[in-house]
């Protein structure tokens, strides 16, 4: 059977090839060519944000000429969702609608979802797919069920499904032959990436002290995300963010949501509508996604290799780099976070610790004697204290999104990972800095190694702080109150003396340990973790 036709007219749609987004987001338009794969357009975005009157307006436009598949995932109201689409008069011939229950595509429908997808690019029926995603879903998750980069993870998996014998042994077998082949990456290809906001609720989703378990019934009790990072998740992986409902705030609050999203993701096409009214060429058949640019898309990780001038400020909106090369003292920048975000770490669990290593339980109590008991699954401490605590402070008050590298004294190995949305703020260990790793174990790249030496400074290597903050007031006042916050979580020079001595010692971390009081976690070492039988904890715990 010769592949599908994208399109009845090729002027309907314009797509781009080979797109490298700039940072405006535009792309070069060029004729459609069909490789013989189902394109596929992602919907992501918070119930009631407007996915499905964005999924109801594809389907009923008279301006694509698509045959369309639909697959519906929302968790809430999923069987609505399907009914109402499958009954729709101009649908109701034309499109394949697909209800998929008991879950959400990121998690334990993943193998549903490529069973699916699968069937629909073989049968050949419908010209393109789009998958409405529940509200609760990371797309970066579901984006990678197609990428061509696990077709040797979904090759292995297929062999070990074929030899279940448990379960649903014919769905393992279907499964199976989807994974062999490859996976998705052989039948479909990922388009587009959309994010659906709600203008009247997204400033309100920075400053929030709920997990998803306080807002959604269906969320499991373990489930121990928070709104503000899967805000952000959802728009930093976009290709197109649409700010819907602007009817119902006004125009200065739609330019600064819009001047948010810009920070966030610089790259990704902004459309502001009403009852998600949009003109589909913008997100069917765009071209728009890439692996390489999605991993890159991030506003945070764009600043960090760019210079941002004092001008870029939008709508209020600003950003800028925090660097330093000294290390922070551990107690001093636990004093200044403590009281402000809801510090949210990954608890590695050591056998000494008296645990087994599947124990679902992690009490506190044999952690240091300064550390307070923890929920297994969220902080303790109240979090709606702290977003009071959060607001009323003038220099974390505006701060929006902050994320980068850290450096500890008291942790010259490993740099820390820090991340931060609204007033959850996530702390844990990342690799060890380039300065710690041989130069033979270094990527070949030229260009990469190029990269890493350019880190590179004095005496101490790539060792630095690096931290992107966005937020409001920046440019009145609010980057230079953050950056006298964090100049004096530094170690003075004294302090910095004594810590290069240190290093000069046969067991520099442990002398280090000594000299500055640290009651973060522990961080795991990656390339010496086959030396531990540890193991790195699901659930968050905070530390005070």
């Amino acid at each position: 059977m010769a592949p599908a036709t994208l399109i009845d007219s090729p002027q309907d749609i314009v797509p781009t090839k080979g797109v490298t987004r700039s940072k405006a987001g535009s792309a070069d338009n060029t004729p459609l060519k069909n490789d013989g794969r189902l394109p596929v357009t992602l919907l992501s975005g918070f119930l009631g944000s407007g996915k499905t009157t964005l999924l109801e307006n594809i389907l009923t436009s008279p301006d694509h000429g698509l045959r369309i598949g639909v697959i519906v995932n929302d968790v809430s109201a999923l069987n609505i969702d399907a009914a109402l689409l499958s009954n729709h008069d101009v649908t109701s011939k034309q499109e394949q609608v697909v209800a998929m229950q008991n879950g959400c595509i990121c998690c334990t429908l993943r193998g549903d979802l490529l069973e699916e997808v699968a069937r629909l690019a073989n049968n050949k029926q419908v010209e393109y797919l789009v998958i409405e995603s529940t509200g609760v879903s990371e797309p970066m998750q579901v984006a990678e069920t197609f990428s061509e980069e696990f077709a040797d993870m979904h090759i292995a998996a297929g062999h070990d499904l074929e030899a279940e014998k448990e379960g649903d042994v014919e769905s393992n077998k279907r499964l199976a032959a989807i994974l062999k082949a490859g996976g998705l990456s052989k039948v479909a290809r990922l388009d587009t990436c959309v994010t659906v906001v709600d203008a009247v609720h997204f400033m309100q989703d920075f400053a929030t002290a709920d997990f998803l378990v306080d807002r959604q019934e269906d969320v499991p009790q373990e489930d121990d995300r928070n709104i503000s990072d899967l805000q952000v998740d959802q728009v930093e992986f976009a290709d197109v963010v649409i700010v819907n409902k602007c009817d119902l705030v006004s125009k200065d609050e739609v330019n600064r949501i819009k001047g948010v999203v810009n920070k966030l993701n610089p790259g990704a096409k902004i459309f502001t509508t009403v009852k998600s009214r949009i003109d589909v060429k913008n997100i069917l058949d765009t071209k728009l996604f890439s692996y390489e640019n999605a991993a890159l898309s991030a506003g945070w990780l764009k600043s960090l290799s760019e210079e941002i001038s004092p001008e870029t400020e939008e709508y209020g909106i600003g950003n800028f780099v925090y660097r330093a090369r000294r290390p922070f003292h551990p107690a001093r920048l636990w004093e200044t976070i403590k009281n402000i975000f809801v510090v949210i770490q990954t608890e590695y669990l050591h056998p000494e610790d008296g645990m087994e290593v599947d124990d679902k339980e992690s009490d506190s109590e044999q952690d240091d004697d300064d550390d307070m008991d923890v929920d297994e699954d969220q902080p303790q401490l109240n979090p709606k204290a702290r977003l009071e605590s959060k607001m009323a402070d003038d220099t974390f008050g505006p701060l929006l999104r902050s994320k980068g590298f850290l450096w500890l004294a008291t942790r010259p190995t490993l740099f820390g990972e820090w991340s931060q949305a609204g007033v959850m703020l996530t702390i844990s260990g990342g690799d060890r800095w380039r300065c710690k790793v041989a130069e033979e174990e270094w990527p070949t790249n030229p260009e990469v190694r190029a990269a890493i030496t350019k880190d590179f400074e004095g005496r101490w290597g790539d060792r630095r702080q690096e931290i992107v903050f966005i937020g409001q007031q920046m440019r009145s006042g609010g980057e230079q109150r953050l950056r006298n916050k964090f100049d004096a979580c530094l170690l003075n020079d004294e302090e910095f003396h004594l810590w290069e001595e240190a290093m000069e010692s046969e067991d520099p971390e442990e002398k280090l340990q000594d000299l500055f009081e640290d009651g973060f976690e522990d961080w795991l070492d990656e390339s010496e973790a086959h030396n531990h039988d540890g193991h790195d904890h699901s659930h968050i715990v905070e530390v005070s």
